[in-house]
């Protein structure tokens, strides 16, 4: 057990890592503590580019580990080590630290925002400028603070699923389980607050490129699908195989946005459409749920807002942020919806 207790308190140090300019050479001699490799190397993905290095080589030799780095189910990068060879509980350790290592570069790009937030304010009037002072520093703060024990929750709760200090029995797993998907949900609701501070500082960036619609449809659909054989929905989708021009990743959080809100309130029955008239592209996606009243079809766009008795991990913001994603894009979103007939929502590139 001493050993184990080695592993967890090396592990531990991810949580107090300095976030500073070096941070990323700290995150692989962390992890050479724990793991022998050689060489190491983080990827973000859409377009592929070399983000940080830890004694790079000219060419990656086999063998090597890799794990994918996600946020909210999106996968912005991956993370490579090389060495000679490796053992099976190197690689059950370091898939546990490749998910806390996402945690902590989404903390890093939170503090370019603030700091990008702090620059957008001196263009600012006095008073405005103290009043989004006072509001950055606090999200600046509470995510933060959210953030870390949460990292360290989701890192160790992998690690007993995983079974690396003995067998779980059945209701040991199901209450790791629930630790887990709770932890999940709680830091999605964290990220959505992180995303409309920075869309409401204008520090968010899109990154527009040519991708292509299929792909970029099946791999949200591969993420919910868990929930749509939880729930018994019938999912029809009509994808025609057309090249986008847009953000890459802000196009699938749009679309995972509407799934989730779809799938949360739909009967039995979800149909997803994509199309092209050439000039423009139609992203829609229709369910046969409640319905939304008239009267509440703006109200429903508005941060913090929400319908019906379906409120449990939930912000009230995944609508807000989707609309403001869209006007990013120049383009718009309509809603057609009576009481209890269903929804549909259409995005309009």
């Amino acid at each position: 057990m001493k050993r184990y207790d080695k592993i967890f308190n090396i592990i531990e140090k991810f949580f107090n890592i300095d976030r500073g300019e070096s941070f990323a050479q700290e995150i692989f001699i962390i992890l050479q503590e724990i793991i022998n490799f050689n060489s190491g190397y983080i990827f973000y993905t859409k377009p592929k580019r070399l983000e940080y290095s830890f004694n790079p080589e000219k060419k990656i030799i086999k063998p090597f580990l890799k794990e994918d780095l996600k946020i909210k189910n999106t996968i912005f990068g991956e993370i490579i080590v090389t060495a000679d060879k490796f053992s099976e509980q190197d690689k059950k350790i370091f898939k546990t630290c490749a998910t806390i290592i996402s945690g902590l570069i989404k903390d890093i790009e939170m503090s370019k925002v603030v700091r990008m937030q702090a620059d957008a304010l001196q263009n600012a009037y006095i008073e405005t400028k103290q009043a989004d002072e006072i509001k950055t520093k606090f999200l600046s703060h509470v995510s933060h603070e959210l953030r870390t024990p949460l990292n360290s929750i989701l890192g160790f709760s992998d690690l007993l699923e995983n079974e690396f200090i003995g067998e779980l029995n059945p209701k040991q797993k199901e209450y790791i389980n629930d630790i887990k998907v709770s932890g999940l949900h709680l830091l999605d609701m964290i990220n959505e607050v992180l995303d409309m501070a920075k869309i409401e500082a204008g520090a968010l960036v899109l990154n527009i490129q040519e991708f292509n619609s299929e792909n970029a449809v099946q791999e949200v659909l591969n993420t919910i699908k868990p929930l749509i054989i939880k729930k018994n929905i019938e999912l029809i989708s009509h994808i025609e195989d057309i090249t986008i021009k847009a953000d890459y990743q802000k196009f699938q959080q749009i679309l995972l946005n509407l799934l989730s809100n779809a799938i949360k309130y739909t009967k039995n029955k979800i149909i997803i459409e994509l199309f092209s008239d050439n000039e423009k592209v139609y992203l829609s996606i229709q369910d046969n749920g409640i319905g939304i009243a008239k009267n509440n079809q703006k109200k429903i766009f508005e941060k913090f807002e929400q319908l019906g008795n379906s409120k449990e991990y939930s912000t009230g913001l995944g609508l807000a942020i989707t609309q403001e994603l869209v006007k990013l894009h120049g383009g718009e979103i309509k809603l057609e919806s009576r009481l209890k007939q269903g929804a549909k929502f259409t995005i309009i590139f």
